[in-house]
């Protein structure tokens, strides 16, 4: 009978306290918008992409609207400018391949002109690509198993890079698996020469998981310090614990300026690459 009435007694301070509860409609500022630029340069001949945007608040999920009617174009090192295109109405503005071909050692820098504002990155040098070779896949073991289940997606891409010992490298790694670009902000793959400068070594993208029966391959980048820094922030951003964050929330900035108002925040990066292709054994 005490049970009885102690359940009916926590039942009634539960009902009590929750009737209590009013419904909150919390007014938060939608967020300012700010003008995201993104594109990159490499090596490859086929058309380079600069996409323009403009940032939403925190509560408008409607996506990116596009910025077009801009002028875009890149000049490099010598002076040479190289005019961008726009796809109408997409925001996605295109260079002629026929006329303009990434060179490794060149330094590039992107502007847009936009509504009376002239926006411009820093320049942005293409660094010469160490030669990854030998690629395999290779697969996460389970100590306690034999066997490895391939249907189990346990499986990574590994490759050997002849790394430069004349500077400092930094690496991205492209995934595809079948045929698809695995490129959230967790399969990243961005690596550098700080402990093997000079070396011959191994690299595993572990992060970037797939199965026995997929196909995969991967493009391996070069990355100028800024660049590997401006991914290497998005990745820790996105992997950050709640609970004990490694690096402090906040917005992660790139390498455009508004040069009519240096206060503005525009988001995004311009970028150049070195890029091959590389084809992994199965």
């Amino acid at each position: 009978m005490k049970r009885i009435s102690s359940y009916i007694a926590i039942f009634l301070i539960v009902f009590i306290y929750s009737s209590c509860i009013d419904e909150i409609d919390l007014d938060l500022d939608t967020g300012e918008s700010h003008l995201v630029v993104f594109g990159w340069i490499t090596n490859e001949i086929v058309p380079y992409e600069i996409k323009l945007s403009i940032s939403n608040g925190y509560s408008d999920q409607t996506g990116y609207p596009a910025v077009s009617g801009a002028e875009v174009f890149v000049t490099d090192q010598e002076g040479d400018r190289y005019d961008f295109v726009e796809i109408p109405g997409t925001g996605k503005y295109q260079s002629d391949p026929t006329n303009f071909v990434g060179s490794p050692g060149s330094v590039y820098q992107l502007t847009v002109l936009h509504n009376q504002n002239i926006y411009t990155s820093s320049p942005e040098e293409m660094p010469e690509l160490s030669v990854a070779e030998d690629a395999f896949v290779n697969f996460i073991a389970d100590p306690a198993d034999f066997e490895i289940d391939p249907e189990d997606e346990n499986f990574f891409i590994s490759a050997f890079i002849n790394d430069d010992s004349t500077t400092s490298n930094f690496y991205r790694w492209k995934v595809y698996v079948n045929d698809q670009l695995r490129n959230s902000p967790e399969e990243l793959v961005l690596f550098d020469d700080q402990f093997t400068n000079g070396n011959k070594f191994k690299f595993d993208a572990g992060n970037v998981l797939f199965t026995q029966a997929d196909d995969a391959h991967f493009q391996h980048m070069s990355l100028s310090k800024e660049a590997f820094d401006y991914y290497k922030n998005i990745k820790e951003q996105v992997s950050n614990s709640t609970l004990s964050p490694r690096v402090l929330p906040g917005i992660v900035e790139g390498n455009m300026i508004n040069v009519n108002d240096p206060n503005e925040l525009v988001l995004g990066y311009f970028g150049a690459s070195e890029v091959l292709n590389v084809n992994v054994d199965n």
